[in-house]
């Protein structure tokens, strides 16, 4: 996979091989992974609040709204994409913190479900553990792109 800036101010990202495609493809279900959405975990902070019932009738909604909204743009643009032939996705500036912010749900939730550490060991993880860490890291670099090309 090849990553650069457009120049409209977006992201081009060229797919070379299926497995290419199978990264891309895999940031909606890492977003949306966890057992417990970002919305309601975000709420969780808010329990003790005194402000907790306005928070879940006023802002929890939008939240929710906001980051499925997030999580479309991303399947959206995959909808059409054939995974066995080269291709490529564009990112166009004005989605661009959209992707962002469903790059930043993925990270999220993989964290969530597998409390990446520092100084851990890649050998010692399990496979699992091990191919997550690398899509968290594929994504906080797409993430930087985004920031250094689009968001600015």
């Amino acid at each position: 996979m090849n990553i650069g800036p457009t120049l409209e101010g977006g992201l081009r990202l060229d797919m070379e091989t299926a497995f290419d495609w199978m990264l891309l493809r895999c940031i909606a279900p890492d977003a949306r992974g966890s057992s417990t959405e970002l919305a309601d975990r975000l709420n969780d902070f808010m329990q003790d609040d005194p402000h907790a019932a306005d928070w879940r009738e006023y802002v929890l909604p939008d939240l929710r709204a906001q980051f499925d909204g997030q999580i479309s743009v991303v399947e959206e643009a995959l909808k059409s994409a054939n995974d066995d032939e080269p291709g490529q996705v564009l990112i166009y500036r004005a989605d661009g913190e959209r992707w962002y912010g469903a790059l930043n749900q993925a990270r999220l939730a993989l964290n969530a479900r597998y409390e990446f550490a520092e100084d851990e060991e890649l050998e010692a993880m399990t496979p699992g553990k091990r191919t997550a860490w690398f899509r968290y890291n594929w994504y906080q670099q797409v993430q930087s792109l985004l920031l250094h090309f689009v968001m600015r």
